[in-house]
């Protein structure tokens, strides 16, 4: 493939010998001027340049003085020559020399070399007169530059893609098949695209990055043709997405159940689900107690990985046997991605819940008593002591904490619980002034005593029923009779004056609340169990 103009410069050869980069050709007498042998590639063979870069040719040959280095220039079809040597000549000890020349020049889809070789003092760069210019050609298997270059146009390296699914254009062999590819989730390659260069060249292929992780903006691709003739046969492209291909996943976890007996979190132990992590990452697991120390957990294999998918991680948690009830905190890390999620458990001494759950059947709801005194009465499970808390509705739901007033509020004394009966019935009297009230039970343990066992099981709380008692009018005595003597109140928790949130009125109706019995102890919780169990 050669131009007009390279053709006009191959009519007169001798006119390449010019002066190229300080170099100065000057002629000398023709008798002692003697030629340059070039011995590879030899004048008129092809040179396999396919291999390595395409416009890099080692030069040897013999006949060029040790003190000189090799000129040689090329035709470019400008009308101007182009040097090919950037470095010195290595002279050998046989006489012969060696130089890498770059023809990465040639016109795009050139593969015929047309040059010229002369001789230049190494020292000043003048042109030595004892060297003859010599005309010089040959091929290259290859064109450095090709005919149809592999090119990328869009999009560019930099670039923000406003779209999920950019079209690449470009050029590249006709005919040439030409793949998109790009780093997926998983750390392997996916295939974005696929298409054909048509007869010009250009190609023009629709892609879609769905195996990007979720959230993930990209970080470029790899564009490819399959024509084996074309040294160009991959280009990289670095751009990113405006808006991630895959939606993020929210980073979520839960454990289920959240709380556990010391025997279950050594068994079956507590089901952790995860989101938002980097599909195919690992997992670390770190479990540390309420004091942040880590605790042991049961053997476990040396790696849990996220699913390959979106990230999801499932896991079985088991404590070790010598687990101690407590709060745990389960802290699962990505090792890929940084993400750290955490998840609070409890592990608690086992407690049996009692059935039946306690009714009271009086007061009635809404009921108004008359007097200084309330009978309340119920039924609950044989042989418990029930404990009764009687306040005013913002006190017993949690909203004031203040401990009421002395004569407004009631809580069974642990030492001294209303016995049920054997029949399953149990009647309290409670002294108190005139107000709004409510009131709520549960049944509880007993130890031998009589008291309240605060190891033991208790139940489920009972209805909550409100009421009203208001003062009875004033009694005329007749003359000649004695008042009877007041109802004795029931043995009771004396007023202490203290906030009902840390004294034993607060912990008593904790207790009803559903917080166990042990409020001084550490997170007892009640755990249904069949009473004929």
């Amino acid at each position: 493939m050669r131009s007009s103009a390279r053709r006009g410069l191959v009519a007169a050869p001798t006119a390449l010998a010019l002066a190229l980069g300080g170099v100065l050709l000057a002629a000398g007498p023709a008798s002692a001027a003697a030629p340059v042998t070039i011995t590879s590639p030899a004048p008129g063979s092809t040179y396999d340049n396919s291999a390595g870069l395409p416009q890099v040719v080692p030069i040897t040959g013999t006949g060029l003085p040790t003190t000189d280095d090799l000129v040689l220039t090329y035709d470019i079809g400008t009308g101007t020559p182009a040097q090919a040597l950037f470095s010195g000549t290595t002279h050998n000890d046989d006489g012969s020399f060696f130089v890498n020349a770059n023809f990465g020049q040639l016109p795009p889809g050139e593969t015929t070399v047309l040059a010229t070789v002369a001789g230049a003092d190494a020292q000043s760069g003048l042109a030595d007169p004892e060297v003859t210019p010599l005309a010089y050609t040959f091929e290259l298997a290859v064109a450095p530059n090709p005919a149809s270059p592999f090119t990328v146009t869009y999009p560019g390296t930099g670039t923000v893609v406003d779209t999920t699914t950019p079209v690449f254009t470009g050029t590249a062999q006709p005919g040439s098949t030409v793949t998109v590819t790009y780093s997926n989730k998983n750390l392997g390659n996916s295939t974005a695209g696929t298409g054909i260069a048509d007869l010009a060249g250009n190609y023009s292929i629709p892609t879609t990055f769905l195996d990007l992780a979720p959230g993930s903006l990209g970080t470029g691709a790899n564009v490819t043709q399959s024509n084996p003739d074309a040294q160009v046969g991959r280009l990289s492209v670095n751009f990113t997405f405006a808006q991630a291909p895959v939606p993020a996943i929210a980073p979520t976890i839960t454990a289920t159940p959240d709380e556990v007996t010391v025997d279950e979190a050594t068994t079956t132990g507590v089901a952790i689900a995860a989101t938002g992590f980097s599909p195919g990452e690992e997992i670390t697991t770190v479990v540390t107690d309420s004091e942040g120390a880590v605790v042991e957990l049961a053997d476990r294999a040396l790696n849990y990985y996220a699913d390959d998918t979106v990230g999801a991680y499932a896991d079985t948690v088991v404590f070790a046997d010598d687990v101690l009830a407590d709060d745990y905190t389960i802290t699962l890390t990505g090792v890929r991605s940084g993400i750290v999620q955490a998840v609070d458990v409890t592990v608690a001494d086992e407690v049996v819940l009692l059935t039946p759950t306690p009714v009271i059947t009086s007061p009635t709801e809404g009921q108004v008593v008359t007097g200084g005194t309330v009978t309340i009465s119920g039924t609950g499970p044989v042989g418990t002591g029930i404990v009764l808390t009687v306040a005013d509705s913002s006190f017993l739901d949690g909203t004031v904490t203040e401990t009421p007033a002395a004569g407004r509020f009631y809580i069974t004394d642990l030492a001294d619980p209303i016995l049920v009966d054997d029949a399953g019935n149990w009647t309290v009297s409670v002294e108190l002034l005139p107000g709004e009230y409510v009131t709520q039970a549960i049944a509880a343990e007993l130890n031998a005593d009589g008291s309240v066992n605060e190891t033991g099981g208790v139940s489920e709380p009972s209805n909550v029923v409100a009421f009203s008692l208001v003062a009875a009018p004033a009694a005329v005595v007749p003359p000649g009779v004695t008042p009877a003597a007041p109802v004795a109140r029931p043995a009771g928790l004396a007023y202490t004056g203290s906030e009902a949130s840390q004294g034993v009125v607060g912990a008593a109706l904790l207790l009803l609340l559903g917080g166990g019995l042990l409020v001084a102890a550490r997170r007892r919780r009640a755990l249904t169990v069949d009473s004929a169990e």
